[in-house]
């Protein structure tokens, strides 16, 4: 029997869990994809929040809905959270697993097609009542990982033109199918593989937070990640800070990806392997018999970055008789090519990277100060990988060995106790590099399982975790920043939490957590 005005997918009075065997449907979806260049943003360091914009408003479209949700399953709160909706009234919605379709949906992994909503008695009105939408029709299907476990919902409401039929239940698991594919090509879908956490799994997913390719979620890091987010959409000029290794070209790429500008040009610009009599010549370009050898004219990085991002990484190494010229870039966006007076012009961006303490170098005269100062107009500190704790230590395991074991065919299972012992244990002096070139070594050499011998840890690199035992905890750091912020506020709780860039009800429970009074 079925209600009127609801269809529930069934195959031998069993309701049906998928129209196609799921690795059926991932062949498919591979072959002929709805989604088109999105294949192309898990290539790029977006932010979670973008991608799955542009994956909702491609399944809107195709099934010709009004609206659609993506939820996906906090299985701790043991909640649906909306990660991105055409929701205009508020700005989230959190259904419990026991309520509404959704929550049907992700409890049963079953498809279900609703023709008047108000006659079903799994339809959930309370957000109708909230944002004053009416829901009709309605069509809603789970999203699955690569084992099958349900770990998202994807909703549509009220059909256009019609009522939501067949084939818009087959279209619908078949773009889930691809919207699953595309998330796991990504680093924002996570889930442990080589090392397991002791407490919990990682989450899923962690929206408008996390960007693709960035691994990690210690306090340190979510504080740069605020900061991006913050400044990618702006056109203001950012400088990062770190040590060899952490990271800083992979977080500046994902500045440009993030920014009006991701359709434009990433230029990068070592500028510890450019000849010092040639670094003017490579940013600014050359007319045809500016020097000998000059048979005609060239652009240079900042004419090919226009439009786009200009990226100077180790921008502490550049000589003074260039700084002066970058400072005029930087305050005019004009510079002229080697051998001619024309005075050009340029739309470009500008992201510094150094591991150099740029402070040190202009007390000593090696830095220009007003160069300094045009430079960090945003700075943003990226720790070094012995600060940013354990969690993300093993996130990064995993997914080093992940990538190094696809790249090389070799399937790895697991790493030894002892082998995460000396990783755990390890200073890494060389950074998130060093890490991912031990792994990668480690996937070649090693026979199924990953283990003490097969990493190549120098020992003079090598520390105990006896050395830091004096150093404060990340936790301890945390509730110092959560005090000195509450300060900078004069104790507003809700200016605080702005300025941390988490909720009010979050900075009660960590202020609670660490006794802040």
């Amino acid at each position: 029997m079925r209600r009127k005005g609801t269809a529930v997918r069934q195959t031998d009075n069993q309701d049906r869990v998928s129209a196609t065997p799921i690795v059926s449907l991932l062949q498919r979806s591979m072959k002929k994809s709805m989604f088109g260049s999105l294949g192309e943003l898990t290539q790029k360091e977006v932010s979670a929040e973008q991608l799955l914009s542009r994956i909702v408003d491609v399944m809107a479209a195709e099934l010709h809905a009004d609206r659609a949700t993506i939820y996906w399953l906090d299985r701790r709160e043991n909640e649906l959270v909306s990660v991105v909706a055409h929701l205009p009234e508020i700005d989230a919605i959190r259904v419990p697993v026991s309520q509404g379709v959704a929550g049907y949906v992700a409890r049963s992994n079953k498809v279900v097609n609703i023709k008047e909503a108000g006659e079903d008695v799994r339809f959930w009105p309370s957000i109708d009542d909230e944002t004053g939408y009416r829901t009709h029709s309605m069509l809603a299907g789970p999203i699955v990982d690569d084992i099958g476990r349900v770990v998202g919902v994807v909703q549509f409401l009220n059909k256009q033109n019609g009522e939501f039929g067949d084939a818009d239940e087959e279209k619908l698991e078949e773009l889930a199918a691809q919207a699953s594919l595309l998330l796991r090509e990504t680093t924002l879908s996570r889930r442990p593989k080589y090392i397991n956490r002791e407490t919990t799994e990682f989450p899923a997913l962690v929206p408008q937070e996390n960007f693709n390719k960035v691994v990690g979620s210690s306090p340190a890091m979510r504080l740069v990640y605020q900061r991006i987010h913050k400044v990618a959409p702006t056109d203001a000029t950012v400088l990062f800070l770190g040590e060899s290794g952490t990271g800083k070209t992979l977080l500046a790429r994902t500045v440009h990806h993030n920014s009006d500008r991701a359709n434009k040009p990433f230029v990068h610009v070592d500028c510890t392997t450019l000849p010092q009599n040639l670094i003017e010549n490579e940013l600014f370009g050359h007319e045809k018999g500016a020097y000998t050898g000059a048979s005609t004219k060239a652009i240079g990085k900042v004419e090919a970055a226009d439009g786009g991002t200009l990226f100077l990484d180790e921008v502490g190494d550049l000589p003074l008789a260039v700084q002066g010229k970058l400072l005029n870039l930087l305050q005019g966006r004009e510079f002229s090519r080697v051998g001619s007076n024309e005075t050009r012009t340029a739309d470009v961006r500008f992201v510094a990277a150094t591991n150099r303490d740029l402070e040190t170098l202009v007390a000593e005269g090696r830095f220009r100060e007003d160069l300094y100062y045009r430079l960090r107009v945003v700075q943003i500190d990226v720790p070094p990988l012995r600060a940013r704790g354990r969690d993300d230590l093993v996130q990064l395991i995993n997914h080093f060995v992940d990538q190094a074991s696809r790249r090389h065919r070799n399937p790895i299972k697991s790493l030894s106790a002892e082998a995460l012992d000396a990783l755990v244990d390890h200073s890494w002096p060389g950074n998130v590099r060093e890490l991912e070139n031990c792994l990668e070594a480690a996937v070649i050499f090693a026979d199924s399982v990953i283990q003490k011998g097969d990493l190549t840890l120098t020992r003079r690199a090598h520390a105990s975790r006896s050395e830091f035992e004096d150093m404060p905890s990340l936790e301890d750091l945390e509730a110092r920043y959560i005090e000195h912020v509450l300060r900078v506020h004069d104790g507003n709780r809700t200016h605080a939490a702005e300025t941390l860039g988490i909720g009010r009800n979050t900075l009660l429970r960590k202020m609670k957590s660490y006794g802040i009074d």
